[in-house]
């Protein structure tokens, strides 16, 4: 990886998150990268081509960038992984440590990083397939990508096992869509017990309708 010319974040927000907050960090997205996608509710994956050369900044220090923008901006807490590929840096995102960033610069940092981990870490892996491939003594991303060419389709089967190699390896060739999400605004209250009068009921829904609109008012 040309670790200037190719970067992949994957930033995690903080699971309280609102709604409102998390637009906010996708547009703080927007200030360091044209190619961010929202992966809701509480994420994005942005590719920085070139955007270490234009800040003049590292990636690592152009990532905490963004996560001290975020906390002293919006107040919003961020887990990044940095990475060359999406699903490397998803799942470099999680394990951060207390800086809240893993920044995997090459290829050796991947492995090193990858392979020892429980091989349900590699993203795309679900509880089911995990069953499956432990009992086939799969038990690391380590042991997933040393698996042969042509014995890595019997565990799940074809297409399937070899797209989580891939990913066991480090390689994912899916590209980041850029776009925003829909613009939408939504509130909701509750009642402490059935509630069958009409004037509580009406005052709900009015106070409702006064939240959603200021939220609209706040985005312009």
């Amino acid at each position: 990886m040309n670790e200037r010319d190719h970067v992949i974040w994957h930033v995690r927000c903080h699971p309280d998150t609102s709604p409102d907050a998390y637009r906010d960090i996708l547009d703080l997205a927007a200030e360091f990268t044209p190619t961010a996608q929202p992966l809701p509710p509480t994420a994005l994956v942005a590719q920085l081509c070139g955007a270490s050369r234009v800040f003049s900044e590292a990636p690592r220090r152009l990532a905490q960038r963004f996560q001290l923008q975020a906390i002293a901006t919006y107040g919003v807490r961020v887990h990044i992984g940095v990475a060359d590929t999406w699903s490397t840096a998803v799942t470099a995102s999680a394990p951060t440590g207390p800086s809240g960033i893993l920044h995997l610069p090459d290829h050796r940092a991947v492995e090193t990083f990858l392979h020892p981990l429980p091989v349900d870490a590699v993203h795309g892996i679900g509880p089911a397939q995990t069953d499956t491939l432990r009992r086939f003594g799969l038990h690391t991303p380590g042991a997933l990508a040393a698996m042969p060419e042509d014995v890595v389709g019997r565990p799940l089967g074809g297409k399937k096992d070899r797209l989580l190699r891939d990913r066991a390896r480090g390689i994912d060739p899916r590209t980041i869509t850029a776009h925003r999400m829909p613009e939408s605004a939504s509130a909701h209250t509750g009642f402490p017990r059935d509630e069958c009068d009409a004037a509580s009921m009406r005052a709900a829904v009015l106070d409702l309708v006064a939240t959603v609109g200021e939220r609209i008012r706040r985005r312009d």
